[in-house]
């Protein structure tokens, strides 16, 4: 075998291991951005559900403000001598405005609860994955193919 040739073959080696470091490397990177999109989905949901806590006592605190202006509105119409079966329904309007800002306020503190299980849960898989992900990436070698590392 010529020096050509035998330069070629290493060439044609190097390349054929240049592909495989490149896919070794690109699969990792993607176990990497895997985790790091986990943690950011998981921090952008409980900031979303935190949202969505505040909307719903922003609701409540709306809904409460009518069922007050409804009875007041409703000791109005009594005092201008408006029929009491008018005035029972508003009053009965408000009742039923009040009777839903419990369950309001419970779906608020839930929410509010969901939303500390999921940062919860993002602080719990950083901390169990970040130092692998820290090391794994500080590694001077390089690394093996992304299933030797998988434990699923």
């Amino acid at each position: 075998m010529g020096a050509l040739e035998k330069a070629g073959e290493v060439a044609g080696t190097v390349a054929a291991g240049a592909g495989k470091a490149a896919a070794v490397t690109g699969a990792v990177l993607a176990e990497g951005v895997r985790y790091g999109v986990v943690i950011a989905q998981l921090t952008i949901a409980g900031a979303r559900l935190r949202g969505l806590s505040e909307q719903v006592r922003s609701t409540y605190r709306y809904v409460e403000g009518c069922s007050k202006s409804v009875d007041r509105l409703a000791d109005q119409m009594s005092g201008l001598k408006v029929d009491s079966g008018s005035v029972a329904e508003h009053h009965e309007a408000a009742s039923v405005m009040r009777s839903v800002l419990e369950e309001a306020e419970a779906m608020a503190a839930a929410t509010e609860d969901l939303s500390a299980l999921f940062d919860q849960a993002a602080a719990e898989h950083q901390a169990d994955y970040g130092p692998v992900a820290e090391a794994f990436h500080a590694m001077p070698v390089e690394p093996a193919e992304s299933e030797f590392y998988s434990n699923r």
